[in-house]
This record gives C-alpha cells, sequence and structure tokens, in this order.
C-alpha cells in the first residue's frame, strides 16, 4: 500500500475560476509545452477540468468565479489509493517538472506552499481530485457575467464550496521524449 510522503494544504483563493499548479521554476520555455493560454483554453468550459503541460497544470472550479478552497499537494510513494469516499470527480496527467518543486498559485500572484516532489528534472504522475462541498454556485460561477470587485467588499470570499487534491507520486516507465526539451 502507498504511503504518504509530504503535504501541503490549507485554504486558497481561487480566482476566475480556476487556479494553477506550477513548479516553482516557472514555465517551461519547451517546444512541446503548452502556453498557458492554450491550457486555460483547454479548460475554460470545464471539461476537462484539469489539464496538464510542462511544469505547469491548471484545474477549473465547479463552484464560482472568486472563492476560498481547501487545496492540498500531495507526495507519494508510489499511486495513492482512491478516494475512500467515493465523492471526488478524478483526473489524470503526467507532469514533468524542472525544480521538483510547486505550488498552487492563482491569477493575481498569490502562491501556496511549496510541495518538494525531491528530484528535479523528473516525470510525474499527477491525479487531480475535486469535491464538491456545498450545495449551491457561487452566483459569479461563469465567465460572461459582470463581476465587479465591489462584490467582495461584504465580507470576503465564499469559502468552504469545494476542495482539491493534486496528488504525485513518481511515474512509471514511460516515454518521455515529449519531455526531453527542457
Amino acid at each position: 500500500m502507498s504511503k504518504l510522503i509530504a503535504r501541503v494544504a490549507g485554504p486558497f483563493l481561487v480566482m476566475y475560476g480556476s487556479f494553477t499548479v506550477m513548479d516553482v521554476d516557472g514555465l517551461s520555455f519547451s517546444t512541446a509545452a503548452l502556453a498557458p493560454e492554450e491550457l486555460y483554453e483547454l479548460v475554460r468550459q470545464g471539461n476537462p477540468w484539469f489539464a496538464v503541460t510542462e511544469n505547469m497544470a491548471i484545474v477549473r472550479s465547479l463552484q464560482g468565479y472568486h472563492h476560498i478552497a481547501d487545496v492540498a499537494l500531495e507526495l507519494w510513494d508510489g499511486e495513492p489509493p482512491a478516494d475512500p469516499e467515493g465523492q471526488a470527480e478524478t483526473a489524470a496527467e503526467p507532469m514533468r517538472s524542472s525544480s521538483g518543486q510547486v505550488r498552487a498559485g492563482n491569477s493575481v500572484g498569490n502562491g501556496g506552499p511549496v510541495l518538494d516532489l525531491g528530484e528535479p528534472a523528473a516525470l510525474w504522475s499527477v491525479r487531480a481530485q475535486r469535491i464538491k462541498k456545498a450545495s449551491q454556485v457561487v452566483v459569479y460561477s461563469s465567465s460572461d457575467e459582470t463581476y465587479d470587485d465591489e462584490d467582495d467588499d461584504d465580507g470576503g470570499y465564499p469559502e468552504g464550496l469545494e476542495e482539491f487534491r493534486i496528488q504525485f507520486w513518481s511515474a512509471p516507465s514511460l516515454s518521455v521524449s515529449q519531455y526531453s526539451d527542457f
């Protein structure tokens, strides 16, 4: 049975309906890497809701425009067990990390704590789990709706709407030729 090696977690401000998990080295300049705008376009409509390129993944919220979600980044010594409660929507993709250190980030530059994967320039299996925790979606759930920052002056952003677990473990022997251009 796989064991949890490291975990960083806490409340995180999801902005404009999504957040990233990014290598601390920043974007990859590999010819195989997608630009952030291309990655965002993949998840903009919500299917898929999790997309990956070198050094970066983007996660789309199910619950709304701006809100505070519980976000956990986890390192495992093998493939983690499936969601024990069976409540998580799950997606998985391989991701190459140049520094071996990743963190959650939002569109205004706020970053969460760093998860040290322990190995630079490695390919990782990544599973994202999105768990809806509230029955009601935030009022501004569509990017087509007008949002006014003054709407948040009433005491802050909604909390407790959803939770995300982003789990990393060493990728099995895969063909990594597409990732060799760091």
